[in-house]
């Protein structure tokens, strides 16, 4: 292995597992010592290739952004109304909060509101909601007393709460084993009745 490849390697590590501390931790509680030592490296090795814990943070979200708008994108393409291309957004990104803790991690940096990079991942997904709500009620396809901000407000509220029922769960009603789309899954049912279809490959 090359000395550019190994330098690669633990850049990556340090991302994975920064996204895992800031996930759990939240920015300010996140420490360079537990990640370093995590990643099974040292402090120095944080400092050389990050220039500091916002620049490690950026770099968290620049993944999650990436994953995150590679969702949306497929998710509002796909064919049918508008609300149904809403629901695959909204649970498209909680099933890539289950598989991606840099997905949690920039969730979490964003509800936070702890630095100001994070808003790119509010952006990877907003507009597109606020269009979506816009086409369902311009189609018609929203009960009469719901209005389009309304409607991009409780996606938006949905979004920003992944990852927060992914590790362990203390309800005994939870049958998901821990998965936190299935939980988001069944509370957006919940709260848009005969509104919200089922997203695609949603059984």
């Amino acid at each position: 292995m090359t000395k550019q490849d190994r330098a690669q390697r633990t850049r990556a590590a340090l991302i994975e597992t920064a996204a895992g501390e800031f996930a759990r931790e939240g920015y300010a509680g996140a420490a360079l010592s537990r990640i370093s030592k995590a990643a099974g490296t040292s402090v120095g090795a944080v400092t050389f290739h990050f220039d500091s814990k916002a620049d490690l943070a950026s770099a968290v979200v620049d993944r999650a952004v990436e994953a995150g708008r590679a969702v949306v994108d497929r998710a509002a393409a796909t064919e049918g109304p508008p609300l149904r291309r809403l629901t695959a957004v909204v649970l498209g990104l909680a099933r890539a909060a289950d598989a991606d803790v840099a997905v949690r991690c920039a969730a979490r940096l964003e509800r936070d509101d702890a630095v100001g990079d994070a808003g790119r991942w509010r952006e990877t997904w907003w507009p597109v909601v606020r269009r979506l709500a816009q086409e369902a009620h311009q189609g018609g396809d929203l009960p009469g007393a719901v209005s389009p901000g309304g409607t991009a407000d409780l996606a938006a509220l949905f979004i920003r709460s992944i990852g927060m029922h992914v590790e362990g769960s203390d309800d005994p009603g939870r049958a998901d084993g821990g998965s936190g789309a299935a939980h988001l899954a069944r509370l957006w049912q919940i709260t848009q009745p005969g509104m919200a279809d089922r997203g695609p490959g949603e059984d």
